[in-house]
């Protein structure tokens, strides 16, 4: 079992034409001479695209609406169709009803009673409705998220300065402030002066282009737009900062409100003192004149089928495509729904792959905050000597950038359709780097059996599983150093001593053993376990003779059993692995009997032997081979599991192959739970005395049961075709 984050994404890489010219032919020498073969780099395999085009434009434009209106240059588009009618779906499954009935009766959409459709505000999702975003949104989101790492940064190089201060004096009423005030005045000036986040950041935002249409019937449209009207009129109650917009594209007319920057720049100003109080007079200057520079369009009206609102920066900001060919439905970056559009289509959803970069570099971790502790506790007195641990968070920082740097982004395309249950066809987003694409997963076949309630399996990248490590052993030693340092603050309090103690005590006594565990669970351990594993969950096992458990459950109910499955690449090293990990166990429970001041002598763990495969357990009373925490290792695989019969059936099975996947796959056996769920409380009420368990109680347990009938199977599976990164989900219902 290797130490992995089993991050997934969906990415995709855009199409690479490459041309070469033909060189000159060359005159041929007078004699032959013998020419060695020149060395010929392999080819460059082929960027994969999101699909290759299967409709034209027009038939893409009359499949998916109103992406027909918009201009090829949309960052990201949501497109949900038929919204009235998956609600019906929805609404008439037993699970719905018994939701609704739980809760008393849900409030329905008012309809109208010819038509059976819902009216008013209802009414503009029930066909179609479309969520675009144009040109900048992936840059304005990286603004924005850069905004967020900074403010992570100054939070805790305050905390650590608070921190700092507060063990000099001896007073830390500033650090209780800290904490109360994480979001006060002084962070917000931090935030401004900042290079990264301030004025400067603040001029490069604006609101991106955002499109909201809903689609309409022929008699529905002018109320929809009305809706949409009386939104934007809404504005008018700000008064002099709002005045009338109105702009024509493509032959149509909308009109709305501007909210002036200039007039909202000219107010702030008003009050100049008190933002000087908080930024240099310089500062104020760009401030001022960046709100000048910031209108706020909001624009409605109608175009097609469809009730339009927009929100931006400018009218011009608002752009339509003249005509299909121009649209997104012409761009082949829409070619991938291709295939899926004449199912009962649900929603597609696309995202261009400059976009998500944007956003995806910058998104951050823990290393902002990490360089924030770093900075407020550089030079500081009142904790001594911190060159070590700003060290460390320095190393936790790296090394979240070693990570970071695996990941690889494309453009995105997703599908959701009804067929056979609810399925999801992705394409492209954001690879972390996790999973090894092109492994073949040997142990695909142990999810197949009919009683696995849970099962998943992947192999891991190589590369990331290192730089995982590297990063949460970086994580763990900051960690440590953090509360040793801590630990030494002249803090008497009752909290405080306890944790004083608590942390000496690992400090003198723990230490060594848990080091040691950890340097063999990421040493021989790690490289004597392959990279797949698999995980089986299956609910056949039997119940342990707890005591106090009724006989005639532990007779006639089931329970589950869990087991992880990973091939053995050194066995030799996994005994060794062992003989460290025994050695500090032993160490740890020496030092907990010290403690205690009663010996408790370590377990001895028992073995036993088939078919090649030794298992060691340690034996307690209630155990049972289907109920027995235990390892099973043989010359090719391994097995953690809590069921011995369960880990030596997976194992044999494994060893006899089978037809092997690659990437991510996942199933969560909805049939299966529901048998099991059926099956205990059918016991339970053979014996209606064996648990305290009330009546009531096992009644709803059934009646979720039952009201998940129609649910069946949920199953995943991510992997690379031909260099595309490729997830389908299939919620199966019945």
């Amino acid at each position: 079992m290797k130490l992995r984050i089993n991050c997934w994404g969906i990415p995709a890489l855009a199409l690479a034409l490459v041309a070469c010219k033909k060189s000159e032919e060359a005159k041929a020498p007078e004699a032959p001479v013998a020419v060695e073969a020149p060395v010929m780099a392999p080819p460059a395999a082929p960027a994969p695209v999101l699909r290759v085009p299967g409709l034209s434009p027009e038939e893409r434009a009359a499949k998916l609406g109103f992406v027909q209106h918009l201009p090829q240059e949309i960052e990201v588009a949501m497109a949900f169709h038929h919204g009235s009618k998956h609600a019906k779906r929805v609404k008439a499954s037993k699970l719905w009803k018994l939701i609704q009935g739980e809760m008393g009766g849900a409030p329905e959409a008012v309809v109208d009673e010819v038509t059976a459709e819902p009216v008013g505000p209802a009414a503009l999702f029930s066909k179609e409705f479309t969520i675009a975003l144009g040109k900048s949104i992936g840059e304005q989101t990286g603004n924005l998220l850069t905004l967020y790492r900074r403010m992570g940064y100054f939070q805790m190089r305050a905390l650590a300065t608070a921190l700092a201060e507060s063990a000099k004096s001896g007073d830390f009423s500033a650090l209780e402030e800290a904490f109360t005030n994480q979001y006060g005045m002084e962070l917000m000036k931090n935030l401004m002066a900042d290079p990264e986040s301030g004025v400067a950041l603040f001029e490069r935002m604006k609101m991106p282009p955002l499109y909201l249409a809903f689609g309409t019937s022929p008699d529905g449209r002018e109320a929809a737009a009305q809706q949409l009207a009386a939104f934007t009129e809404n504005l008018g109650m700000l008064g002099e900062m709002v005045e009338p917009a109105v702009v024509e594209k493509v032959g149509q007319t909308f009109t709305g409100h501007r909210v002036s920057g200039a007039k909202i720049s000219e107010q702030m100003a008003a009050d100049r003192s008190g933002m000087e109080a908080m930024l240099e007079p310089e500062m104020v200057d760009r401030l001022l004149a960046a709100i000048a520079k910031k209108d706020l369009v909001v624009l409605s009206g109608t175009i097609g089928n469809y009730a339009m609102l927009f929100i931006g920066s400018s009218v011009e900001d608002l752009k339509l495509a003249p005509g299909i060919g121009e649209s997104m439905v012409a761009n082949d970056s829409l070619a991938f729904c291709d295939e899926h559009v004449s199912k009962d289509l649900a929603a597609v959803v696309y995202g261009q792959k400059e976009a998500l970069k944007l956003m995806t570099d910058a998104a951050g971790g823990l290393s902002d905050m990490a360089g924030g502790l770093r900075d407020g506790l550089a030079g500081s007195e009142g904790l001594g000597d911190t060159r070590d641990l700003e060290a460390l968070l320095r190393m936790v920082a790296e090394r979240e950038t070693a990570l970071r740097q695996l990941v690889s982004t494309e453009s995105t395309g997703m599908a959701v359709f009804f067929e056979d249950g609810l399925k999801i066809e992705a394409y492209g987003g954001t690879d972390a780097g996790a999973i090894d694409w092109k492994a073949a997963n040997r142990l695909a076949s142990l999810g197949d059996a009919e009683n696995v309630v849970m099962f998943a399996n992947m192999t891991g990248g190589a590369a990331y599983d290192e730089k995982m490590r590297a990063y949460f052993e970086a994580l763990m030693e900051t960690a440590y150093a953090m509360a040793m340092k801590v630990s030494e603050l002249p803090m008497e309090d009752g909290d405080m001593t306890k944790f004083k103690k608590m942390a000496g005590i690992f400090d003198t006594k723990f230490r060594p053993d848990a080091v040691a565990l950890w340097d063999a669970l990421r040493g021989d351990f790690s490289a004597g376990i392959g990279g797949e594993n698999a995980l089986v969950v299956d609910l056949n096992g039997t119940v342990p003779a707890i005591p106090g458990l009724p006989q005639a459950v532990v007779d006639e109910a089931k329970f589950p059993r869990v087991s992880l499955v990973a091939p053995v690449t050194d066995r030799a090293k996994l005994a060794s692995a062992w003989q460290s990990m025994n050695s500090s166990a032993t160490g740890i429970l020496a030092k907990i009997s010290e403690m205690n001041g009663q010996e408790i002598p370590m377990q001895k763990p028992i073995s036993s032997e088939k078919n090649g495969f030794t298992t060691w357990f340690f034996p307690l009373p209630f155990f049972n081979d289907d109920f027995v925490p235990s390892v099973t290792v043989g010359d090719q695989w391994f097995a953690a599991s809590t069921s011995k019969n369960q880990a030596l059936d997976l194992l044999a099975k494994a060893g006899q192959g089978g037809e092997g996947r690659s990437g991510l796959w996942f199933t969560m056996n909805f049939k299966a739970l529901r048998v099991f769920v059926d099956g205990t409380l059918d016991v339970l009420a053979k014996h209606p005395d064996a648990l305290p368990l009330d009546r009531a109680d096992l009644d709803k347990i059934r009646k979720l049961s039952a009201a998940m009938e129609e649910m069946d199977k949920l199953t995943l599976h991510s992997r690379r075709e031909s260099g595309l990164l490729r997830t389908s989900i299939h919620f199966k219902t019945r």
